[in-house]
């Protein structure tokens, strides 16, 4: 792998769990991804690109002064479609805090050397465990999401700071609008991850999906449920819908745990608390 991108944690890309938020990973990674294509020899001079699918694997945390390094590379690819594959690791120790395995589609054709000279394997700390990863079904939309007994965490508007030169949303600005919805989540009698209680919350796996393309002014909800409950992990799928038409143009799955802020590690879902997830599962429900 090459070094396609380098920074630091800074105080504003952390979140209320004390830790990068998980837009911030996605903003860090997509401004390396631009890195990358250059080194394959397309220049933003030459091409954009957009990001159609997204498996995130969150390693380790990363506080507020933690300096990192990204790494990456290309699994695959034809012609203007590429999987790429990006590490962050924490320069310091040399450990990786997330892995990222994206298919983009470009403006233009990615050359056929690149996919030979950039050329990576996906690794097994990189692999989805408890998320699919493959074509995704037709996903329904808003009125036929809220007839399945999700429910609605976020409702808003696409604003111009969040779009690229292209004017569409970018994919941080996605995966900000799940994460901003995810305390109404809480309030339906769970109590889960209230940070006065000591208790938070912090992803291990994310899967992001991008059907069309969001524009500045656009409106947009997310209409979240339960689909799957473990030991200490809750398996949620967040659709977002065009405000106006109700067509999905976007959606998620993240896998979560609950996290003691204190020890700064995961916990196992509290009794009471598993019985009120119990009642919100969505059978069926998954991308």
């Amino acid at each position: 792998m090459i070094v396609i991108g380098r920074g630091s944690v800074q105080q504003d890309e952390c979140d209320v769990m004390g830790h990068m938020n998980v837009r911030h990973y996605v903003a860090r990674v997509t401004d390396a991804l631009a890195w990358l294509l250059l080194e394959g020899g397309l220049p933003p001079s030459r091409a954009g690109f957009a990001v159609q699918d997204q498996h995130i694997r969150f390693l380790r945390e990363m506080s507020p002064g933690t300096p990192f390094t990204i790494l990456g590379g290309l699994v695959a690819g034809d012609g203007p479609r590429a999987r790429c594959f990006a590490e962050i690791r924490n320069s310091a120790t040399g450990d990786a805090a997330a892995t990222f395995v994206t298919d983009i589609l470009c403006t233009a054709a990615v050359p056929r050397s690149a996919f030979a000279r950039l050329r990576v394997e996906v690794p097994a700390h990189a692999a989805p465990r408890g998320l699919p990863f493959g074509p995704a079904r037709p996903l329904p939309d808003r009125a036929a999401a809220l007839a399945m007994g999700l429910a609605e965490a976020y409702r808003g508007a696409v604003r111009a700071d969040e779009c690229d030169r292209d004017g569409a949303m970018r994919p941080d600005g996605v995966i900000a609008r799940v994460w901003d919805g995810v305390p109404n989540l809480r309030n339906r009698g769970t109590g889960l991850g209230v940070k006065e209680e000591g208790v938070g919350g912090a992803a291990l796996e994310y899967r992001l999906l991008h059907l069309a393309p969001l524009r500045a002014g656009q409106l947009v909800t997310v209409t979240s449920g339960l689909r799957a409950l473990g030991d200490k992990t809750s398996t949620w799928t967040h659709l977002l819908h065009d405000g106006e038409t109700g067509a999905p143009v976007a959606a998620a799955e993240a896998v979560g745990v609950a996290f003691d802020l204190k020890a700064r590690k995961a916990i196992a879902i509290p009794a009471a608390q598993r019985a009120a997830l119990e009642a919100l599962l969505v059978p069926g429900l998954g991308l």
